[in-house]
This record gives structure tokens, sequence and C-alpha cells, in this order.
């Protein structure tokens, strides 16, 4: 009697507790504020920038969403149901819950805003409620990027998100020469600003550099603006220059006799002085196991107005065909006197290495559109 009764009782009991689910997963339930919830590790969906989702009555959504770091987002949920529906929840990569800010809206739709704190998957779970609703992410804008302080000297390492701009600043003084080098993984712009707006001066690539003379004593800022559609690693350095190097000597160059020189990381252009005289054609080829490039042009020793070091070159004609290993480029002297030649090497070893540089007189001829008109030699 004993075992009969209490296996009755476990019967009422099992058939009380299906009664009581049943009940509370009806409509009329869910309606008194026991809504589903949605699982915050286990995303049903991707969410991407800019698209939108929808989410069915009485159905609760789990989406992931790819974000770099410190990426700001906005998420709209539209069609909510008042205080009848629980507020949508994140989790980053690890499945924890972060804050976001919250903002209700008109007509149900409610906005989080958050910002990434590192780059990862992250999921946004929302629960269920009784009336569907529609689910939209975007990337916001980065604010103005404010400058954090850097001290001359050493080396910044940072993290860039795609299309996020840093700042860093520095105090100069007048008639300071500084160098500026950025280096990057994917490629970023670096632009130096002055006290005033105009002492602006700007440079990118992998490893863009400035080098500068200051105008003015005040606050300098450097904004890092990545290029690549990947988060970027960066180093920042900005060294005080004694003084800023002069142009480098020209070396004579003498037809029919091939010169050998290196460039790399110490001297990425060397200089040439040709004695030329009128009517006569030149033509000079540079050969080297990387991409060079040839600039013609006459002597200027005198420091650009913008503050940047003498090159001691004014360039006339560049002659860059692209074709890696070799560059030729001619000319023909409007005048008796001297025509300088300036070798670039263009993705240089870091280790510096050799090209070999030939001039050749190819016969006089009159003065045409090649002609490069000659300043006296100063030797």
């Amino acid at each position: 009697m004993v075992q009969g009764n209490g296996a009755q009782t476990g019967r009422y009991l099992l058939g009380a507790s299906l009664a009581l689910l049943v009940a509370a997963l009806s409509p009329a339930a869910r309606a008194q504020g026991q809504t589903r919830s949605a699982d915050c590790t286990r995303p049903t969906a991707m969410l991407e920038r800019g698209a939108a989702q929808q989410l069915p009555a009485e159905t609760p959504g789990s989406f992931a969403m790819e974000l770099e770091e410190i990426e700001r987002i906005e998420i709209e949920l539209s069609g909510a149901a008042g205080e009848s529906a629980s507020p949508p929840e994140i989790c980053d990569p690890a499945g924890v819950p972060i804050a976001g800010e919250l903002v209700p809206g008109p007509d149900g739709l409610v906005t989080l805003r958050f910002i990434a704190p590192a780059a990862g998957r992250y999921v946004l779970a929302v629960s269920a409620a009784p009336a569907p609703r529609t689910i939209a992410l975007r990337a916001l804008a980065s604010p103005a990027a404010e400058a954090a302080p850097l001290v001359i000297g050493r080396t910044v390492f940072a993290r860039l998100a795609p299309g996020v701009a840093r700042a860093w600043s520095f105090e100069g003084r007048a008639g300071q020469s500084v160098r500026i080098t950025l280096g990057s993984e994917t490629g970023a712009a670096l632009r130096l600003i002055g006290p005033s707006d105009a002492d602006s001066e700007a440079a990118e690539g992998r490893t863009p550099q400035i080098e500068r003379k200051l105008p003015a004593d005040g606050l300098y800022k450097l904004e890092v603006q990545p290029l690549g559609e990947t988060a970027d690693e960066i180093t920042l350095d900005v060294r005080e220059l004694t003084a800023l190097p002069p142009p480098r000597p020209s070396a004579a160059l003498r037809p029919g006799t091939p010169l050998r020189a290196r460039l790399g990381a110490e001297a990425d252009a060397v200089l040439f002085e040709i004695a030329v005289h009128a009517g006569q054609s030149y033509a000079m080829t540079a050969s080297a196991p990387f991409d060079l490039a040839l600039d013609l042009g006459l002597a200027d020793p005198l420091e650009p107005a913008g503050g940047q070091p003498a090159t001691g070159i004014t360039i006339v004609r560049a002659v860059d065909t692209a074709h890696s290993g070799e560059e030729q480029a001619t000319f023909t002297a409007a005048s008796d006197g001297s025509v300088l030649l300036r070798v670039r090497g263009l993705g240089v070893y870091e280790g510096g290495e050799d090209f070999t540089l030939t001039l050749t007189e190819t016969g006089g001829q009159a003065p045409s559109n090649s002609a490069v008109r000659t300043a006296p030699s100063s030797r």
C-alpha cells in the first residue's frame, strides 16, 4: 500500500509539473513577462555590418558579430515590446557579458551602443517577445582622435583597428629638428600637425618618415590613420636630431667609366655631378638587384621653405619606368656647365645593396624637348 500510494503520488506530481510547464510556455504566460532567453554563447546566425535580421514573434535570437579592437558599433532593435521584453545582451569572445549603452527610442525602438575592447567574435542575445522585430548592426564613425602624450626618444607600440585613427602629441621647440618614423604592417598615413594648422606635413606607406625643423614652440600632434582592412600593429618613434643632415656631396660621373655605389638604410639616394657641353647628348644607365629611380636636375643646397632637409638638387626631370633592376635616362645639354643626377633606391634591403652606374656620350645634337639647361659647375 505504501509503495502504491508513493507511485500514485509520483505520477500526480509529474503530471502537475508538466501542466505547469505547458502553462508557462503558453502565450498568456509569456504576455505576462515570462519570456524565453537566448543563448549568449552559442549563436545561431551571423549579424553583418549594414545588414538586418528578422526575428519572429515569440522567438529568441542569438547572433555572432566579428568586430575589431576598439571598433564602435550600434545595434538597433525595432518593434521591442516595451517593459515585457528583456533588454538585449552582449557577450565578449569568452562568453562574458559586457556593458553597453542602452538608449530607448520611440515606437519600441531600442539602440545598443558599445566599443569592442578586443578583436574577436561577439554575441548578441535577444530574448523572445510577443511581436516580431528587426535587428540591424552598423559601425559608427570614430570620434576625433584624442592625442596621448608621447615622449621624444621612446618608441610607442600600438594596435589600430581598421578605419580608426589614433593620435599622439609632444612638446616641440622652434628650430628643433626631429625625425618621425612609423612602422606599419598593412600601411598607414602619418600626419604631423603643428601649433598652427598650416604647419602640417604628411607621409604614408608601411614605413613613412617625416624629417622636420619645427617652426615654433608649442604642442605638435601626430595622427596615424590605418590604410588596411585588418587590425594593424604599429610602432611610432620620434627622435631629436642635433641638426638635419646636409646634402651628401656629389661624386663626379665621367663618360665610359662605370661607377659602383651603395644604397641602403643609411643612404637612400646618391648624387652625381656630370660636366656637360652645349648640344651634347648623354645617356645614363643604372643597374641593381632592386628597383631604381633617376632624377635629373640642378644644384640646390637651400633648405625648402617647409623646413624639410635640403636634398642638394632641384629636380628638372624624373625617370622611373617601374622596370625592376634597370633604369635609363637620356638628355641633351642646353649649355655648358654641370648637371646633377640623383639615384634613388625603391625597396632597398635594410642592410644596403650595390648598384652600377654608367654614363655614355651619344653624340652632339641640337637642343630638344629633353634638353636640360645647366648651371656653372661649383667645383
